[in-house]
């Protein structure tokens, strides 16, 4: 093979010999062409532009099929179209385009299923690793971990990182400030009187802080834990708690454990307004529910918690969903169930269909692209935080 530098030359020498002989060669290229299409991928009624030559300059002369359906042309030249999507169902379809000039095809767009909602992600506290109280990003948080309103809109949040476990408070204004530094905390909650609690993993504890501030751990009988993950208590005031590697689920009334739910390896509870339980897994792959003094009844899932190519499954049956490893879950004021979801790295929603029935319902993305370790949702259900352990952060979601 000849170097480049050598067949360069050759070129040359052959355009100079064609100059000589009075042939000239005259670059015309007045055929409809298609270069790209940016972006590439999108949703039904997303503007998108097509890049390539010759496209005509006048009013109506351009007619583009994205598929067998025709796009509205915004804005035109030689170079570029801009063109309004039609409505089309998910998949890859081919780009038509029509001039005076012919017909040309090759491009390829794929349509995504489009999302019912948009949202913005803030990140409002954190993002260094370390230990120090301040406003927003000057705040260090060290894997934040659970999280839990008081009566005063204080968020709390549970600190498990080695910068120093810690319980932290953040209020509306997005001020961090250290409550206490304690073992190994978890998850958390507050009962009905206002006192916070939290699961502490390597002292196999719940503790307590009380309202003036003091902390003790909340003894009971009739049950061992073994790395309890969260705490919740029910309308008629008794604690739940899971406890991941004994896999149960205690009910604690008095002191003394009364009924026991045998679920592989719990993670996360929340008690929604109609006095049910709802349990998370780290590997079942199902989304539990308890009602009454029922056993625990599956309402999600289809036994994978592995990362899925299309993890919500089919709206109408939330058994064709991989539910995926819950790290945490709130039952919101609307009916649904928010629930963090780590081997797919989103945030998602459970809602029932209209009947109430969580089976039928669907599962959609909420939010994605970051670890979602808790999440606890606003009264109004169209923004909740989300702590992440792993880039140190709270984070706002706001749905519009």
């Amino acid at each position: 093979m000849r170097p480049i530098s050598i067949i360069m030359t050759a070129i040359a020498a052959g355009a100079i010999m064609a100059s000589c002989s009075g042939d000239k060669y005259v670059a015309s290229v007045t055929e409809l062409q298609l270069a790209s299409v940016s972006p590439s991928s999108g949703y039904s009624g997303g503007i998108v532009k097509i890049l390539g030559r010759n496209f005509s300059g006048e009013f109506g002369e351009n007619h583009v099929l994205v598929g067998e359906l025709e796009a509205q042309v915004l804005e035109y030249n030689a170079w570029d179209l801009t063109i309004v999507l039609p409505e089309q169902e998910p998949g890859i379809y081919t780009i038509t385009v029509t001039t005076p000039k012919g017909t040309v095809t090759g491009l390829q767009f794929e349509y995504k299923e489009k999302p019912e909602h948009e949202y913005i992600l803030s990140t409002i506290a954190g993002g260094s690793v370390g230990f120090e109280d301040g406003n927003g990003s000057s705040a260090k948080i060290h894997q934040p971990e659970g999280l839990a309103m008081d009566r005063s809109g204080n968020l709390w949040i549970t600190q498990r990182g080695t910068s120093g476990w810690a319980i932290r408070k953040m209020d509306r204004n997005y001020n961090v400030t250290t409550v206490a530094r304690t073992e190994l905390p978890w998850h958390c909650c507050f009962d009905a009187e206002g006192s916070f609690y939290f699961t502490a993993k390597d002292k196999k504890a719940v503790y307590r802080i009380a309202s003036d501030g003091t902390l003790s751990t909340v003894a009971f009988t009739g049950g061992e834990l073994d790395n309890p993950m969260d705490v919740e208590f029910d309308g008629n005031g008794a604690m739940w708690v899971a406890s991941r590697n004994n896999n149960k689920v205690y009910k604690v009334s008095g002191g003394v454990v009364v009924k026991t739910y045998d679920i592989t390896y719990p993670t996360c509870l929340s008690l929604d307004a109609e006095g049910r339980m709802f349990i998370g897994s780290t590997t079942a792959g199902y989304m539990y529910m308890v009602e009454g003094d029922g056993e625990p009844v599956a309402i999600a899932g289809n036994g994978s918690y592995a990362k899925s190519e299309n993890p919500n499954g089919n709206a109408g049956d939330t058994s064709t969903a991989s539910v995926g490893q819950t790290n945490g879950l709130y039952a919101a004021k609307d009916g649904s169930i928010w629930f963090t979801d780590i081997s797919n790295q989103i945030v998602r929603r459970l809602t029932p269909d209209d009947s109430g029935d969580f089976t039928r319902g669907k599962i959609e993305t909420v939010a994605s692209g970051f670890y979602p370790s808790d999440v606890y949702v606003a009264d109004n259900c169209m923004s909740a935080y989300v702590s992440s352990a792993t880039s140190h952060t709270i984070r706002l979601i706001e749905i519009f």
